[in-house]
């Protein structure tokens, strides 16, 4: 039995159908911009407060007023309030909370010590600086990372709905105009194209998908590093003030408290709480062609008649070599030859023909063990294109017969387009005593059936007996053969009454069994 149509279809274990063209794009790319530079903000401020201490062991009170004014404008994290059962003022966590212990104690370190302005210089600013230096680095890899990603999605997106609208424009006429259509306007090449074009964009898509989980973990772990660097400058201040008097002990154990104590993930996991509405799901399925649904995506023009991999013979000069590919015959009436049954490797034909403008020959004899078959045409890819004579072969008698059916009665229906529910005639050639005929390659009528009733790419085949008994009793033409047709083929309206004999009967001297015995070897 002929393969059946390779097009993804919405399978019923899926978790749901999905939009070719989503309304949005998930792009958290600015909002994590912005958080960057809070957290730059951040650091800046610990630099001018780090700088601060450097200055106010130089110029005491003066400069501890200067660097309490400095932190006032410190960025709105998410704050939490903890109100201890004591009575005591509420406790803010988080950065929020390590802020407001800085202005809280910055009162307090009035009277600071000249001497520790050497230390300060050079431990807590050399680190802080490079945090700073960090954040700007970080923010300049997502900025190029990041939209350039969406730039991809946007570009691959517009060239999908592009080719959907082309399908739905040739669909929409499909079947309402006759005569030849254009080959690449075939509704099941530019379905094909959609699909490349819709895959190329799901990858783009999930490329874009995975980079920005990728840039949320590392935001995560960049944090950690931030916060830990933190911990560190404050430590450094920490020690840097235990040396000196008691009394700002308390003060700054109390703002090192503020900070140290904050979760290396507490405040992504505040961001990622308060965000969920904005950032990339990490538990959300990928995308996948086989959940997507677009506009004619059933239609029945975008269907195939019969198709599956069969051998044509090359066409250079005493060439005895066949090559395989995929070929398949289209309700538009085309038989396309496509390098791979892929369509994302081969979204368009290699090789086509028009098939009521090609002359079919008949089937080879079964008993002569070859499984051909020829057709004269023109490749109706190219603009300007003499007729050839192409020979297919099929692995099996039996698949012979289903080709030649379908191409046979497709090239003999008419110009136009074909609907895959119409039902098409493929008589048996039958001599007049009523038994099947034996024709020779000219003829164009198969005077065997297969061994078994196969169906032919989900088409009837089967014929009103009056038509029947109406296409035997009509007189039989000699076809004209010209020296650019092979001697095997004629018109397909055409049948020979010409029978060729049994392989390895005498032929006497008949000219046309000879050439035709001489083939067969």
């Amino acid at each position: 039995m002929a393969e059946s149509p390779s097009a993804p279809t919405t399978s019923a274990t899926t978790t749901g159908v999905e939009e070719a063209i989503p309304l949005e794009i998930t792009d958290p790319t600015t909002v994590l911009i912005q958080r960057l530079d809070s957290w730059r903000h951040v650091v800046d401020l610990l630099h001018d407060y780090g700088e601060g201490h450097r200055v106010m062991y130089h110029n005491l009170s003066r400069d501890y007023e200067r660097i309490s004014k400095s932190v006032q404008e410190a960025p709105r994290f998410d704050s939490v309030e903890t109100v201890p059962q004591n009575g005591d003022k509420p406790a803010r966590e988080g950065i929020s909370g390590g802020f407001f212990a800085i202005r809280e104690k910055s009162e307090v370190l009035i009277n600071a010590s000249t001497e520790a302005e050497k230390t300060i210089k050079s431990t807590v600013i050399p680190h802080v600086d490079r945090l700073s230096h960090d954040i700007k680095e970080h923010i300049r890899g997502l900025k190029s990372n990041g939209f350039k990603g969406v730039k991809d999605v946007e570009r691959a997106r517009g060239l999908t709905h592009k080719q959907i609208e082309l399908l739905g424009q040739h669909t929409s006429s499909f079947g309402v105009f006759s005569g030849k259509p254009d080959t690449l306007k075939d509704p099941y090449i530019i379905y094909r194209g959609v699909l490349c074009k819709l895959d190329s964009q799901i990858m783009k898509e999930n490329i874009q998908t995975d980079t920005l989980l990728s840039i949320q973990r590392d935001f995560k772990t960049f944090e950690s590093h931030i916060v830990g660097g933190i911990h560190q400058m404050f430590k450094l201040i920490d020690q840097t003030q235990n040396t000196f008097w008691d009394f700002q002990r308390e003060c700054y154990g109390a703002i090192t408290t503020a900070f140290t104590n904050i979760p290396q993930e507490f405040e992504w996991d505040q961001f990622v709480a308060s965000n969920k509405h904005i950032l990339a799901d990490e538990t959300a399925p990928k995308r996948s062609i086989d959940r997507v649904k677009f506009a004619n995506q059933d239609h029945e023009s975008t269907r195939s008649l019969i198709e599956g991999v069969i051998q044509r013979k090359s066409t250079m000069a005493f060439s005895k070599t066949y090559n395989s590919a995929y070929y398949v015959v289209t309700p538009s009436k085309f038989l396309h030859q496509f390098a791979s049954k892929d369509y994302v490797q081969s979204p368009e034909p290699e090789f086509s023909i028009y098939l009521p403008d090609a002359n079919i020959g008949a089937m080879y004899p079964k008993e002569t063990g070859k499984n051909k078959f020829k057709i004269t045409a023109k490749d109706a890819l190219k603009t300007i294109s003499t007729k050839h004579t192409f020979e297919f072969k099929t692995s099996t008698y039996d698949d012979l017969v289903k080709w030649w059916n379908v191409i046979h009665d497709v090239a003999t229906s008419g110009s136009g387009t074909l609907s895959r529910k119409s039902t098409l005639t493929s008589p048996a050639a039958t001599s007049t005593e009523g038994e099947p005929a034996q024709l020779g390659p000219e003829s164009t009528s198969s005077p065997v059936e297969p061994t078994e009733d196969i169906p032919v790419a989900g088409t009837s085949l089967a014929q009103p007996a009056e038509a029947a008994a109406e296409s035997a009793r009509a007189p039989v033409e000699e076809p004209v053969s010209t020296s650019a047709e092979s001697a095997y083929q004629t018109p397909a309206s055409v049948v020979s009454d010409t029978a060729e004999p049994p392989a390895g009967a005498e032929t006497g001297t008949d000219t046309e069994t000879s050439k035709i015995v001489s083939d067969n070897q």
